[in-house]
């Protein structure tokens, strides 16, 4: 066993400087505009489709929040939407999962008997503009219990980017960071911003608990096991997985890799569709 261990530690010390000169190389692809040189739409254009969208009626979004006794304030989700989530694309803007993730920590917060001073542990993959982590963080803020935030993504935090949102027209090219300042009292409180490929930044992780996770990055088969196999051993049975885009019609490997981690790994589910182009899978474990 000394042996083989040695071979290991040897070989990683090797390899270490290859692997961190790959990973800079993919991250560099990343901080050259990644999401296009131009702003794609007009300042108008963003505003008509953030009214569209926070127009719409979610009749089980609405259900799930009077079932679990938690609700977001939707003038405050609206806001942040505009600036995180209303986006030029083909598929209709939708920000629901904002609306369960907070509903969800709330309700998981008041169903557990923890201390005041425990922190709850969060996993996203997926940070993109940083939607969904705010409002796992004003769960938080709201329910007056600390917490930290790991979020993963390959887009960097503080190099300046266009977004595809309405700041590219407001405020011309920004890291993350400046596009989520006027949230910064959440973020400074409980957020951690990591960038990189999730393969790599997720194995540097040493967690000693998930309490929830999201897990919205990569929506292939592989790479969503992959994802659940670095949290897996972290979480005890009430703890919760939370996948956006569970469609199968528009992401079968992701729903055939979901089901299977519920079927194998004794995870208990509730399933909940915003529309026919978007559903959600909530995985509790047993």
């Amino acid at each position: 066993m000394k042996p083989i261990l040695a071979l290991r530690t040897r070989i990683y010390i090797v390899t270490r400087p290859l692997i961190a000169f790959i990973d800079s190389l993919i991250s560099s692809v990343w901080h050259d505009f990644p999401l296009g040189r131009y702003p794609i739409g007009s300042e108008q254009l963003y505003l008509e489709l953030a009214n569209k969208a926070s127009s719409i009626s979610y009749p089980e979004i609405d259900s799930y929040e009077r079932d679990v006794g938690y609700s977001i304030d939707l003038e405050w989700l609206n806001d942040l939407a505009l600036q995180t989530q209303v986006v030029c694309k083909t598929s209709p803007v939708c920000y629901e999962h904002g609306r369960l993730l907070y509903s969800t920590i709330r309700a998981y917060l008041a169903d557990n008997n923890f201390s005041p001073t425990e922190k709850l542990s969060i996993v996203e993959t997926g940070t993109a503009r940083g939607f969904s982590s705010i409002c796992m963080a004003k769960a938080l803020h709201d329910a007056s219990h600390p917490g930290v935030i790991h979020t993963f993504d390959l887009l960097p935090h503080d190099v300046p980017i266009y977004w595809n949102c309405i700041a590219d027209h407001q405020r011309g090219p920004l890291s993350r960071s400046s596009l989520l300042d006027r949230w910064n009292n959440l973020i400074s409180n409980y957020i951690i911003f990591i960038s990189g490929d999730t393969r790599n930044q997720l194995q540097k992780m040493h967690f000693s608990r998930v309490h929830l996770a999201f897990l919205d990055g990569a929506h292939t088969f592989d790479d969503i096991i992959f994802e659940f196999n670095q949290i897996k051993d972290h979480q005890k049975s009430g703890d919760y997985i939370i996948y956006d885009d569970y469609t199968p019609s528009y992401f079968p490997e992701l729903v055939k890799a979901v089901d299977y981690i519920c079927l194998t790994y004794s995870y208990s589910f509730l399933k909940i569709s915003a529309s026919t182009s978007r559903g959600y899978l909530i995985a509790i474990k047993n």
